[in-house]
């Protein structure tokens, strides 16, 4: 491990060396994390940073464990311990063995050595390996270079029983239903494309995430869920129980019914969905199962804004984070989201703006608000024919 490929960072409390930057440069000048000999993403700091945030104010236990299976440069794992209250021991695994070096460098750099687990094996032994020996842990967070679908299960069987499971994907084309094809085979679903890909991304990885759960009689309950530049990103608390996890399945996951002529969409039991759209008469492609709950728990995210506007200031992304989860707790609460340039395209109008159309939402007294998945994207519980009327009004 050469020291000239390396550069010293702070990232939180943590010190650590990363890659250098400099050295792993796309054509249009921007740093490519998988170019360089150990993964590590800058862009992520905003995840690790709402990270800290949930396992805080949700977790209280003492002498907490983590689990990082894919651990890089080890930053992630080392910010658990240095900057939640409780947590006493991390595990970081990482099968390249460069990262493999790199991790205990930074370990011993943050003088963290009798308190980090640092394993070279392939993700998934690593988490059967340790509920074997009886080890399970307060946080499991998993963050793949790609889908983390094959890594779930061992995911769901890691955590303690009323623990965090955290899950960002990065393939973000197959979830949403852009490549559905990929998608579907992947996640198990019904996918086609939408005019709100990310709604359908995260809430799918959610579905997909609870089903996992439901067949080890654990059930889930989404804490924060949000998408940011290329990636989702999921916290969820999972807890046993077989009849919890049947009424869950029962529940909170639906199928949507969408139509592509006017952007009709509703969610339903499979055995529910309609032959025809009943705006226009157009066919109906089926989509899911979608998680049909809250994607996030406004409790969880504002005393996350309180911490964050108290103990956590010095977060690196303090200012994004404090703007995506005032965003997240508008939304909170709502189960669809529409585009409102979906509806002027069907019904031949000039695009109003979105902040009119939430107006009128609530004028007829449904709710609405701004979605942070795009800019024309409105949280809601209305129906689509009373969202037609508004943006038409």
């Amino acid at each position: 491990m050469g020291s000239e490929e390396y550069i010293l960072i702070e990232e939180g409390l943590v010190r650590l060396k990363v890659p250098d930057f400099s050295k792993y440069l796309r054509p249009d000048g921007v740093y490519e994390p998988s170019w360089a000999p150990v993964f590590y993403n800058p862009a992520q700091t905003l995840n690790r940073d709402l990270s800290i945030l949930v396992a805080s104010v949700c977790l209280g236990d003492e002498n907490m464990r983590v689990l990082d299976p894919f651990s890089g440069t080890g930053v992630r794992a080392l910010r658990y311990l240095k900057e939640v209250p409780g947590v006493q021991e991390a595990f970081a695994n990482d099968i390249d063995e460069e990262a493999y070096r790199l991790i205990k460098t930074n370990v011993s750099m943050n003088s963290l050595q009798d308190r980090v687990k640092v394993f070279r094996i392939e993700a998934n032994s690593l988490m059967f390996l340790m509920k074997s020996m009886g080890l399970t842990f307060h946080i499991v967070d998993i963050d793949p270079y790609g889908s983390p679908a094959p890594y779930v299960d061992a995911g769901v069987w890691s955590v303690r029983n009323g623990g965090l499971l955290a899950v960002t994907a990065t393939d973000t084309a197959p979830l949403s239903g852009t490549k559905w094809v990929a998608g579907s085979r992947k996640y198990d679903a019904y996918l086609a494309k939408t005019d709100v890909p990310h709604y359908v991304g995260i809430n799918l990885l959610i579905g997909f995430i609870a089903r996992r759960a439901a067949g080890r009689d654990r059930y889930v309950e989404p804490l924060m869920s949000f998408t940011s530049k290329h990636y989702y990103r999921v916290i969820l608390r999972v807890r046993r129980g077989a009849a919890q996890a049947s009424r869950m399945r029962g529940e909170n996951l639906r199928y949507m019914a969408y139509c592509r002529r006017c952007g009709f969409r509703e969610l339903a039991e499979l055995t529910e969905i309609r032959g025809k759209c009943p705006i226009c008469g157009g066919s109906l492609q089926v989509i899911g199962p979608l998680w049909s709950g809250p994607s996030s728990s406004k409790e969880c995210i504002d005393r996350s804004l309180q911490l964050l506007r108290g103990r956590l200031s010095y977060l690196p992304t303090r200012d994004e984070a404090e703007s995506l989860l005032q965003k997240l707790l508008q939304e909170a609460g709502y189960s669809q989201t529409y585009r409102v340039s979906t509806a002027a395209r069907y019904l031949k109008v000039n695009m109003p703006k979105a902040e009119k159309v939430v107006e009128c939402l609530k004028s007829k007294g449904l709710g609405g608000v701004r979605s942070h998945l795009c800019s024309d994207c409105i949280s809601t519980n209305a129906d689509w024919r009373n969202f037609l009327e508004c943006v038409e009004d």
